[in-house]
C-alpha cells in the first residue's frame, strides 16, 4: 500500500470472533474506547481505516471481499504480516457507500469465514 501524505489515520474498529456451543461464529465490533460499533465507518476526508482482531485466538485476516470492488470507494487494502490487522485505504475521491465482508482463516479447519457486511460511506469533501 502506498503512503499518501494527505491521508490521516482514521478509526480503528476492534473485531472479536466468538464461537457458541454449536461452533457458530458471532462477530462483535467495538470502537477504540470499547463502545459498541456496527463496523461501519463514515469518511469525510482521505484516511486509513483499521480493523483489528482482539480476543479471537486462532483467527486471522485473509482480506476483505467487495461486491463492487471497482466503485472507487476503497482504493487499496493491506493485511498485516501476523494477520491481526486489516487496513483499508480510502482517499475519499468518490462519494457513496460500499459494503464488504471481512475474510478470516482459522486453525480449526481449512475453510474461510466471512463476517457480516460492514460499510464504508464516503461523504463529500468539504470545500477548501
Amino acid at each position: 500500500m502506498t503512503a499518501n501524505t494527505q491521508l490521516v489515520q482514521g478509526p480503528t474498529i476492534n473485531v472479536t470472533i466468538t464461537l457458541d456451543e454449536n461452533k457458530v461464529p458471532h462477530f462483535t465490533y467495538t470502537k477504540e474506547d470499547g463502545s459498541p460499533s456496527t463496523g461501519n465507518v463514515v469518511v469525510h476526508r482521505g484516511q486509513f481505516i483499521t480493523y483489528q482482531l482482539v480476543n479471537s485466538a486462532g483467527f486471522s485476516f485473509v482480506g476483505a471481499g467487495f461486491a463492487t470492488p471497482f466503485d472507487g470507494i476503497i482504493d487499496a487494502m493491506n493485511v498485516s504480516a501476523d494477520g491481526q490487522q486489516l487496513v483499508l485505504l480510502d482517499e475519499n475521491n468518490v462519494s457513496g457507500s460500499t459494503g464488504f465482508q471481512l475474510i478470516f482463516k482459522d486453525t480449526i479447519n481449512s475453510l474461510l469465514l466471512l463476517s457480516p457486511d460492514p460499510q464504508v460511506i464516503n461523504k463529500e469533501k468539504p470545500q477548501a
